[in-house]
């Protein structure tokens, strides 16, 4: 059964994942937030200019780039580590959509 998609729930878990995986523990507890903020903002951001949310297919390496590209400029003095924050953030997405049941494998 499938439940509605919230951002908050997305965050929280999405969230979750990385405290367990560990590796951005050195990164101050608000550096780190906002990091997550901005990453869900340009997901939201690519999937509307996408046309995701009229139905387009999710295009993963697409979003990657973009993604990745925006995090580098928006956080210049953590650079070194958004390749790894958008690779884990896509994957922990993608878990919580198909926790959710919002995912079509076909």
């Amino acid at each position: 059964m499938e439940e509605e998609y919230s951002v908050e729930d997305a965050k929280k878990y999405i969230k979750q994942r990385f405290m367990e995986q560990g590796d951005f523990l050195i990164l101050k507890e608000e550096v780190f937030d906002s990091m997550l903020d901005r990453v869900i903002e340009l997901d939201e951001a690519f999937m509307e200019e996408s046309g995701v949310n009229d139905g387009e297919v999710y295009d993963d390496e697409k979003a990657f780039e973009y993604l990745f590209a925006e995090m580098q400029k928006s956080f210049e003095e953590q650079k070194m580590y958004c390749m790894r924050f958008v690779e884990d953030y896509m994957d922990y997405s993608e878990a919580y959509l198909d926790s959710i049941g919002a995912i079509d494998w076909e």
